[in-house]
This record gives structure tokens, C-alpha cells and sequence, in this order.
């Protein structure tokens, strides 16, 4: 802790705008904690999407500024609530945070905290608790895939398409990586993806219709808009698009942009879902940690168990210094990124 009495660092977001100008530095008081939490010393925090739409001023969910944003950390109990057994001060831990990542130390519900290993290299345990539990949620607990299902899966070759890759070659499923760049692609092949598209020079639409019959039977996506009403254009009998977010609307902030994306995802009649036994799952984390507090405590025991089994693994693809925030939120808005994106404490 801070030298002084009941204080810590923390990165807080105090303005909406690049990622130089968008953050400070500051000395804040520890959280308290509260009934039925764990508090944890941090050694490190990742970044997700939603940071930087968070930073742009593009989210929802942000609380009012200034803010301490972050989803994910890792780190050691530092404080558990009397009624809780199962971890204690000094236990290395992964957790889902609602904000306050950024930050020496956070509180947050026992049921969104996991045990990891002693060995788990450092930022393992941030990946676990977002993409990992993410990846779960829409590929084991929203739907049942099955050995020989054809699964696209966009932006492959970040945290969670890399979880999402894992789980489907677990079940046994046939993967269709899409993501720009040689670097990317090559890495999708060394995960053992089958069909490994680059959209910087092919259509994934056109790879479908000329390598897979025209049509798949899961797609995983995370863009929004039109990369909806597309996906349902190859989506087989029986199939299920399962839409993790909206990214194609990153860094354009004018209103004409938003009506843009809410048209692009176009109009569908349950009919047309119903007649060809077709589905379309929404994901979103958050409101499964808010409401259903049972589903995230199974996710949390099922993702550390795959993770100990080496089903999960995550790939670290930057770590970054906590006084480097700015230069971790350019490489992700850049979409440099391979895997997972950390910063340590």
C-alpha cells in the first residue's frame, strides 16, 4: 500500500480524449469492502475494447468522470469479508471487476474471483477473467456446439477470439479465423485453426461460398452492424450467431455514424429465426455479473478448471508498465494487438 495511511495509485480516466491526454495518475483512497467481496492488491490489469470506447466517451456503462475504468486484474487477497471461506489473505487470484481495475487495489464479489497459479505467467489472470469467462458464457453456457460444426470466429487472433478458438477446438469443431495482417494469420495457424482467412485480401463471405458449402453453423461476432445481417446470410439450418459487442462503431462519435450501426444490424422477424430453427444471442457480461450472480460463479469454477487442465490458454501479447497506460490504450485502439493486452503494477 501506499506509504500513506490507506491511500494507492490509481490511473484515473479524466477526460475523454486520446490516450495522452485521457488519464492521470493520482493518489486515491483504498476501496472499502464491503459484504460478500474480496479485496485484492494488484499486480496487473488488462485492457478490453469497451476501455477505449470508455475513453472516447462511447460507453454506456462508464460511470461519470472522473473514473477508475478497468474489468480484469490479478493479483493477491489483501481482505475477505468474514462470511467467505473460500480464499484468503495471500491467495493468488484472477477477478471480474465492474470498473476500478486501474487501480493497487479493488474490490469485487466472491463469486467473480478464481484461484490461478502459482505459475501462471504474469497477465494470464486478467485474459481468464474477461475473454476466458466471455468466451465460456457464448460458447458452453448460451449454446451447446457440437463435433463437426463449422464456427466462424472475427477478430481472431485477440484474447477473446484466441479463448473462443481454444473452446471450439476443444469440442471438436471445424474454426474459420478471420483477422487482417500475415502476423495474425500465422498465428491462427499455430493454434490449429483449419480455415484461416485474411479480410485484408479475401472476403470471408466468399471463402464460405467457395470452401464450406456456403454456410456455417456458429458465428462468433463481435463487429456489429452489417457483419450481422452478413453473418445471417451464411448462417446453415440449426445455426446461431452469438454477437459479443459492436467495434465497427470504434472512434466515429457522430450521431449519424450511431443510426448507421443500429440500421446496419438491420430488421429480423423471429419468423425468419423460427423457420430455419436459427438463433441470435446477445452477450453481455456485465449484466450477467449485475443480475445472475450463480452463472458467474460456475463460469469463474469451470474457466479455472479448464485453465488447469490446459484447455484455456491464454496468449500474452504486451505487457506494458502502469506509468505506459497511454502507449497500451494506442497499440489496442490500433489494433496492433495479438492475445491479450497488460499492464502491470
Amino acid at each position: 500500500m501506499n506509504s500513506k495511511q490507506n491511500l494507492m495509485l490509481a490511473q484515473v480516466l479524466v477526460r475523454n480524449e486520446n490516450p495522452e491526454n485521457s488519464f492521470e495518475l493520482r493518489e486515491v483512497p483504498v476501496p472499502e469492502l464491503k459484504p460478500g467481496q474480496v479485496r485484492i492488491k494488484v499486480s496487473a490489469f488488462g485492457l478490453n475494447y469497451a476501455d477505449v470506447m470508455a475513453r472516447l466517451g462511447q460507453y454506456r456503462e462508464c460511470p461519470r468522470l472522473p473514473a477508475i475504468i478497468g474489468y480484469d486484474v490479478e493479483g493477491v487477497i489483501d481482505d475477505v469479508a468474514p462470511e467467505i471461506e473460500e480464499f484468503k489473505k495471500g491467495d493468488r487470484v484472477f477477478a471480474l471487476t465492474r470498473f476500478g481495475g486501474y487501480a493497487q487495489y479493488a474490490c469485487t464479489d466472491v463469486e467473480a474471483v478464481g484461484h490461478l497459479g502459482a505459475d501462471a505467467p504474469v497477465g494470464e489472470g486478467t485474459a481468464l477473467a474477461t475473454q476466458c469467462i466471455t468466451a465460456y458464457h457464448a460458447a458452453v453456457h448460451c449454446q451447446t456446439l457440437m463435433k463437426g460444426e463449422k464456427v466462424l470466429v472475427h477478430a481472431a487472433a485477440g484474447g477473446l477470439g484466441t479463448a473462443l478458438i481454444q473452446l471450439a477446438l476443444w469440442k471438436g469443431c471445424i474454426v474459420i479465423g478471420v483477422a487482417g495482417g500475415k502476423e495474425k494469420t500465422e498465428y491462427l495457424k499455430k493454434l490449429g485453426v483449419q480455415h484461416v482467412v485474411d479480410h485484408q485480401q479475401t472476403s470471408y463471405l466468399d471463402y464460405v461460398r467457395d470452401n464450406l458449402n456456403g454456410r456455417l453453423d456458429v458465428v462468433f461476432d463481435n463487429a456489429g452492424g452489417s457483419s450481422i445481417k452478413k453473418g445471417k446470410s451464411i448462417l446453415a439450418r440449426g445455426g446461431r450467431i452469438i454477437t459479443l459487442g459492436a467495434a465497427s462503431i470504434s472512434g466515429k462519435k457522430s450521431k449519424l455514424s450511431l443510426i448507421k450501426l443500429v440500421f446496419g444490424f438491420g430488421f429480423f422477424s423471429p419468423i425468419g429465426f423460427l423457420t430455419k430453427s436459427q438463433s441470435l444471442i446477445g452477450v453481455n457480461m456485465l449484466k450477467i455479473a449485475d443480475h445472475r450472480k450463480d452463472i458467474i460463479s460456475h463460469e469463474f469454477q469451470e474457466v479455472q478448471r479448464l485453465h488447469e487442465d490446459g484447455i484455456l490458454k491464454p496468449h500474452i501479447g504486451k505487457v506494458f508498465d502502469y506509468t505506459q497506460l497511454a502507449d497500451a490504450h494506442a497499440w489496442m485502439e490500433d489494433r496492433h494487438s495479438i492475445g491479450k493486452i497488460v499492464v502491470k503494477w
